[in-house]
């Protein structure tokens, strides 16, 4: 359980002054120690850490790797509490690698098969103090100058977190919290890093739809933005299959790019895509791809932002069916999607390609990976393996079709021994 107070420091004059502090009320205060480290937290697509309420970090300090879990509570208070499970080891590894323990096995329950994938960067200088009643060590303060990096959008500030140690009470910590807010007049921080850096992250998604001007206002539409994990719930979206067609998704969009040409800030797009295109199933698995158009022309990720939800509910429609020219020119005739710029009529074909390739490559649920990805010969070649290998790029051959019908370059998927 980590317990603590938390505070804005405003200038980096009061910042410096303050490091070097002897005293704090009636408490001393150890000599000032400077460490530097980066945190780099992670998650699945889904965001299933997030959902469960948690963040995840992997803190890269010189001799080792400390992995936290810590659980996400609003800080309205002076003093916080959250819970936080931390595991060391010597060098980063996958979770799934990791001796068995507490933490692996929470984790692992959260994500499933899922693999995690960076969410952001904190990198940190932070001079800790130690503050002593007489010979009892009551707290620590740590004065972080902080930048957090989130692609290439960058956040940076100085805070002070002021943490209960194992010989202090929760008297002793609010005393000393009382002594910054009151006698030094710092205001009191109610973001933690995680917070913070999640803000970044979804400004960027932001910042996607305001680079792409397809010429299209809000008033077009009207659209219900929800919570994905209540769409996930709602709908009982297959939560493993999602994952893994959302991670299948960008590892095509990235190596496939020479070829597609996609703007990158369509790639979140993708990934939401991905991760709804199944949502009628449930309501009716034989005509789940009307359905589920039916469902994202008025409900969307509250996450993605206009206009890239227009893109999903047109995904969803063509990643199911076979696709040829014929289909391709009565999809153009089609009221709503004509009505959508061009450009972005050919974004959506060309997502949905990729989308349909990523989503066969699961079609057996056997955890198939794809293991290369070949661009140098006249055709690509995809080479996928597992147990499920030959089944799935059978079925990547098939939903090749409407890849087939965009691009010159001819895609092939082999099953690699």
């Amino acid at each position: 359980m980590e317990i603590e107070a938390k505070f804005l420091v405003s200038g980096r004059d009061v910042f410096d002054k303050l490091m070097n502090i002897d005293s704090v009320s009636e408490f001393s205060v150890s000599d000032p120690v400077l460490k530097e480290f980066s945190d780099t937290y992670l998650d699945t697509l889904d965001m299933a850490i997030y959902a469960s309420g948690f963040s995840f970090r992997c803190r890269d300090k010189k001799d080792k790797v400390v992995y936290t879990l810590k659980s996400l509570k609003s800080a309205s208070s002076l003093i916080h509490m959250r819970e936080e499970t931390e595991f060391t080891l010597s060098e980063k590894l996958p979770v799934k690698e990791w001796n068995d323990c507490d933490l692996k096995n929470r984790v692992l329950k959260m994500t499933g098969s899922g693999n995690l994938f960076p969410l952001f960067l904190v990198e940190h200088k932070r001079t800790d103090l130690q503050v002593y009643n007489r010979e009892r060590h009551v707290a620590e303060l740590s004065f972080d100058d902080v930048i957090i990096i989130c692609e290439n959008n960058k956040k940076s500030y100085l805070e002070l977190e002021v943490e209960l140690m194992g010989d202090g009470t929760e008297d002793e910590l609010h005393q000393i919290a009382a002594f910054f807010r009151d006698e030094v007049g710092l205001v009191v921080g109610t973001s933690s890093k995680f917070d913070n850096g999640l803000e970044l992250y979804m400004e960027n998604i932001q910042q996607d739809a305001k680079s792409l001007d397809y010429g299209l206002t809000p008033d077009d539409v009207q659209i219900t933005f929800s919570p994905i994990r209540d769409m996930f719930e709602e709908y009982s979206i297959e939560k493993e299959h999602a994952r893994k067609v959302a991670e299948n998704s960008l590892m095509l969009f990235d190596v496939l790019k020479p070829i597609h040409a996609l703007d990158e800030n369509l790639r979140q797009t993708l990934r939401f895509g991905a991760l709804v295109h199944d949502i009628g199933v449930m309501t009716d698995v034989s005509t789940h791809h009307k359905v589920g158009r039916d469902i994202l022309l008025s409900t969307c990720p509250e996450d993605l932002p206009y206009p890239l939800c227009l893109f999903l509910p047109w995904m969803t429609f063509l990643h199911k069916k076979r696709i040829d020219k014929k289909k391709l020119q009565k999809l153009s005739q089609n009221k709503n999607f004509s009505r959508l710029p061009l450009q972005m009529q050919d974004h959506i074909l060309k997502m949905s390609a990729i989308l349909r390739l990523a989503d066969a490559l699961d079609y057996s649920r056997m955890d198939s990976k794809i293991v290369d990805i070949d661009l140098e010969k006249e055709d690509i070649v995809i080479k996928v393996k597992g147990p499920g290998a030959d089944i799935d790029a059978d079925r990547a051959d098939t939903k090749a079709d409407l890849w087939r019908l965009l691009f010159e370059k001819d895609v092939y998927f082999r099953e690699d021994y």
